[in-house]
């Protein structure tokens, strides 16, 4: 869906140029016209508190995009959003979930390990074997039980 990959690009844009420490993990847009509702969540290196997501949420307004949508800011929670490849890396050898839309349009859900990802695939261990997975085809993406830990050494 281009519509919703512009306005993730153009809130990234706005959070990096205002905001470079903000990692910006999800955007979601829910509704339609005055009930559409822009969701943003983020992470940053010392925590995200109320007064990060006023100061995304002015970044956003600046940028123009209160006038387009109610505006939510929120921190990632025991089950952080995967969406760029940074993202996912941090999550390998954990469980995770991949929302998929299949070659028929329809949505499916696998669960597995994370167990390898670059920029144009990641590969899942299930209950029936390895599976690889196109970036393209995951709509959504989450790490399962307790929050990453991104002190972990990389080996």
């Amino acid at each position: 869906m281009e519509g919703r990959e512009v306005i993730e690009r153009e809130v990234e844009e706005r959070l990096a140029a205002a905001l470079p420490e903000v990692d910006l993990l999800e955007v979601a847009v829910t509704g339609r016209g005055d009930a559409a509702i822009l969701r943003a969540v983020i992470d940053h290196p010392r925590g995200v508190d109320h007064a990060l997501c006023a100061e995304v949420t002015r970044v956003l307004d600046r940028a123009g995009l209160l006038d387009r949508f109610s505006i939510e800011v929120s921190s990632p929670g025991p089950q952080p959003p995967l969406r760029a490849t940074r993202h996912f890396r941090r999550a390998l050898g954990r469980t995770v979930q991949l929302r998929l839309v299949a070659e028929d349009g329809a949505l499916r859900t696998r669960t597995g390990t994370l167990l390898a990802v670059d920029d144009e695939s990641v590969s899942i261990a299930t209950g029936t074997g390895v599976m690889q997975v196109a970036r393209t085809a995951i709509r959504r993406a989450r790490a399962l039980g307790p929050a990453l830990d991104d002190s972990r050494s990389d080996r």
